[in-house]
């Protein structure tokens, strides 16, 4: 059985149509209609690289992973299916994989970078910066002032137009081209029964920019054509409180959020195409998953952040493996349960000693092995802002962002913007409590351990926060390299 994973960066649980979203996604859909969807799926270690080592190993990072390179040995998947006969493929268009030296390529047999997305770094150019075709001034967002937005001078959007210098056609987009790419590894390996494709896409991150026909599927303004003003890319353009018209530009920024949802999923049905066309549809399973999504207005705030939401932490997860059905499952699922997962469909066994579970195992037998879902940080930024919550427990019916005293913690229903003004006392407790029983469970440091139960006094321990990253190492973005 072949095997094909798409982590998609960004992608809400409640984008997808499948799952009783407004967002138009009729190739995602069609998949979960012959698959087992997961409807409660939540990130762990968060954001774009602690995910994907929660991934790559199946293991939690006690509790949580930090921001930093994969160990060279670490004990990944790729590496347990090539030891059980797998040919082994990466294909992504996520710079964090391999820029800065991240080492996600390391596992694999072979690896295939698409440039284009943002802090994307390949090219020098000395020539004047210029907007992208599909980029006009638009008067909605001249609330922005010249002094306010990155332009030249910021390196997100720096390499991002310099990435995309020579996108004419819808073909030219990163994501087009990443899921071409996937397309075409399928073609060249159709009489294969023993591939895993990983195939990592860093759209719908932002910035929100797609092809001006999806955009305007969700905001048909009179005169609007779809182009996109690159204030309204970065900060402060997503800040529609200090624009005239607030509801006009939180229309706008969820139509281009909307747009770039609707543009990748026209792009995944490359993928899924090339499977009906060469018969590996009948014999690969592919899983479909995001490693956080994001906000689109909630709490009057665009794009992730921290403490963690519900809107930021529930992610979609489509499994379909040809002969084992398909349906609705409730089971809680955290990303390292993949590991597991994808295992059992290649008839391996998962390696020793991980804490998680096969999600088609409890699906088929209407199981559930989890309580509940946790979503952090790593503990190195816990000390960074001692005021915020550290970590969010997401149980049945409620959501509790945890903090080392319970009657600090904030309780959220599903599906609500605030927290409850007066909370049910018995209800936080027993969040509480089972927050940090499961970190304790997942392998946290016995002296953050005791500094959490006991409410938190005093600053938290500093052999406990260290961040695990290799001396030397720096966040890539941090650096300037746009002064080339």
């Amino acid at each position: 059985m072949n095997i094909i994973l798409v982590v998609i960066d960004t992608l809400r649980y409640d984008a997808v149509g499948a799952n009783g979203g407004w967002i138009r996604t009729p190739h995602l859909d069609a998949l979960a209609g012959r698959s087992w969807v997961f409807d409660r799926a939540f990130a762990a270690s968060y954001p774009t690289i602690p995910h994907r080592t929660d991934v790559m190993t199946g293991r939690y990072g006690g509790p949580f992973h930090a921001w930093a390179p994969l160990r060279f040995d670490a004990a990944t998947l790729p590496r347990a299916l090539a030891d059980g006969g797998y040919a082994t493929q990466l294909i992504h268009d996520t710079p964090h994989l391999v820029n800065g030296g991240h080492n996600f390529d390391w596992p694999f047999h072979a690896w295939t970078f698409v440039h284009g997305a943002e802090v994307d770094r390949p090219w020098i150019d000395d020539r004047a910066l210029t907007y992208l075709p599909n980029w006009a001034p638009d008067p909605l967002f001249d609330y922005v002032s010249d002094g306010d937005w990155p332009a030249p001078t910021d390196h997100t959007m720096v390499t991002y137009m310099r990435a995309n210098r020579n996108r004419r056609r819808d073909e030219d987009w990163n994501a087009a081209r990443l899921f071409a790419e996937a397309a075409r590894f399928c073609r060249d390996n159709a009489r294969r029964d023993n591939f895993f494709l990983w195939v990592d896409g860093f759209d719908p991150h932002e910035p929100w920019d797609a092809p001006p026909e999806f955009v305007r599927l969700y905001d048909d303004t009179d005169g609007y054509d779809g182009r996109i003003d690159p204030r309204a890319l970065f900060a402060p353009g997503r800040s529609p409180s200090r624009s005239p018209d607030p509801v006009a530009v939180t229309r706008r920024l969820r139509a281009m959020y909307a747009g770039k949802v609707s543009w990748v999923d026209r792009c995944f049905g490359r993928l899924t195409d090339a499977l009906a066309e060469t018969g590996l549809a009948e014999r690969t399973a592919i899983i479909v998953t995001a490693d956080h999504g994001t906000n689109l207005g909630e709490r009057g705030r665009f794009g992730k952040g921290w403490p963690i939401h519900e809107t930021e932490a529930h992610v979609p997860l489509i499994v379909h493996v040809p002969g084992r059905g398909a349906g609705r499952c409730d089971a809680v699922v955290q990303p390292q349960d993949l590991v597991p997962t994808i295992a059992a469909i290649a008839g391996l066994d998962a390696p020793a000693g991980l804490d998680a579970h096969d999600v088609l195992a409890q699906a088929a037998g209407g199981e559930r092995r989890r309580r509940i879902a946790l979503t952090g940080r790593h503990p190195c930024a816990w000390a960074q802002d001692l005021d915020a919550p550290l970590f969010t427990v997401f149980g049945d019916d409620a959501y509790l962002q945890w903090r080392p005293d319970p009657a600090e913690g904030r309780l959220f229903r599903y599906a609500q913007d605030v927290p409850l003004d007066d909370p049910p006392a018995e209800e936080v407790a027993e969040l509480h409590a089972t927050g940090l029983e499961e970190i304790a469970r997942r392998g946290a440091p016995a002296d953050l351990l005791a500094w959490l139960g006991a409410a938190g006094q005093g600053p938290p321990p500093a052999s406990a926060c260290a961040n695990p990253a290799p001396a030397g190492y720096a966040q890539y973005w941090d650096r300037l390299y746009n002064r080339w």
